[in-house]
């Protein structure tokens, strides 16, 4: 079930909407391995669509994480991706907050920072954990989100 829910909303990437739409995706496990897992099938359906992916975190060490995830996630499928320190142009790229200006369409968000150049994205994906530490972070990014005029979409999973 939780499968089909994600498919359904993997297919709304290929709809552009007319301004910036947010969403987050609340895991219902407390663990970081099922939100990456998430952000890495969430950036391969986007970029088979197409678009190109920002994902967020929040170092070199989580990005070099994030690097090798994309690389092993599923044997059956290649995501080209690269680090935004790199300067390879990829359709999914990895870097840390100080890098999400330089980038545009969909933002996958693994940082504990909200996205601060929103008009910036079509879509802004923020993937949470059902970890309270990171629920309440989760809540502050979507009172910042609602502060900028958006109206955000919540999705548990």
């Amino acid at each position: 079930a939780v499968h089909l829910a994600q498919d359904r909303l993997f297919d709304q990437l290929a709809v552009a909407p007319l301004m910036t739409q947010v969403n987050f995706y609340a895991l219902s496990s407390p663990d970081q391995e099922s939100r990456r897992q998430f952000a890495c099938r969430l950036a391969e359906k986007a970029a088979q669509l197409g678009h190109r992916v920002f994902i967020q975190v929040d170092s070199a060490e989580q990005a070099a994480a994030m690097d090798t995830l994309l690389w092993q996630f599923k044997p059956s499928s290649f995501v080209p991706h690269a680090l935004a320190e790199s300067a390879v142009s990829e359709p999914v790229i990895i870097g840390t907050e100080a890098r999400q200006a330089e980038y545009e369409d969909v933002f996958i968000n693994l940082s504990g920072h909200p996205c601060q150049h929103l008009t910036r994205y079509q879509r802004v994906n923020e993937i949470m954990s059902n970890d309270p530490d990171e629920l309440q972070a989760g809540r502050q990014s979507y009172r910042f989100y609602q502060q900028q005029g958006f109206q955000p979409e919540t999705h548990k999973l």
